[in-house]
């Protein structure tokens, strides 16, 4: 039983990523307290993501902001998950000889079109059996853990670009649309993590570019 959460699609700067992650059966009785990621603080949600490796496995899948500009959010999200899942199945593909058939669970009600991506998808097409679940980030295990590893790997992701661009203040805004982020754009312009055909950056890149004052850090 695989938990699949992705984080970072709505967001104007950074990847978006998704998690998947499988919890050993033998460890469900002396798990600590895991919950959907937006429920829980950050000191509680680091501590699940250092010790997460002594009662699970994950896997993170990432999109690129060139691909999310290239192929849309939709599409790089479920290139994502598909990454995610491929690298946990292959894990554990190494270590058994037995051809296994994994319950893959997802967040939502939306079902993820693995298809589009027929070399990558035939990894594992036989090899899964996909669910869908409104809400299951806070009804399934495996799903919340993902959103918990996903949403920490993400935010370390954006502490990293803070490093480089001080100005966005991506260190606590994680690449959101805030109004501070805003007023970066509009004082700073733009930089290459921004997600140009997102909203309002889309419409604050064309009226800049038409006044020829856009630029890219």
């Amino acid at each position: 039983m695989i938990g699949v959460d992705e984080v970072g699609r709505g967001c104007w700067a950074g990847p978006v990523l998704s998690c998947a992650s499988y919890i050993y059966p033998s460890r469900f009785l002396n798990l600590p307290k895991i919950d959907d990621s937006k429920k829980m603080n950050k000191k509680d949600r680091r501590k699940i993501l250092t010790s997460s490796s002594s009662f699970s496995t994950c896997a993170i899948g990432c999109s690129t902001v060139n691909e999310i500009e290239n192929l849309g959010i939709d599409v790089s999200n479920d290139l994502a998950a598909l990454r995610a899942v491929i690298l946990l199945i292959q894990n554990f593909s190494f270590y058994s000889k037995k051809h296994l058939i994994f319950d893959v669970f997802f967040d939502g009600n939306r079902i993820p079109r693995f298809e589009m991506f027929k070399n990558l998808y035939s990894i594992i097409k036989n090899k899964i059996k996909i669910n869908c679940i409104v809400k299951g980030d806070s009804k399934v295990m495996s799903i919340a853990l993902a959103s918990i590893v996903a949403k920490e790997t993400r935010d370390i992701i954006m502490n990293h670009q803070h490093n480089f661009y001080p100005q966005y203040n991506f260190k606590n805004n994680v690449g959101y649309g805030t109004k501070e982020h805003r007023d970066m754009i509009m004082k700073y312009g733009i930089v290459k993590i921004h997600r140009r055909n997102f909203k309002p950056i889309s419409t604050i890149f064309s009226y800049k570019k038409n006044k020829k004052s856009i630029y890219c850090l």
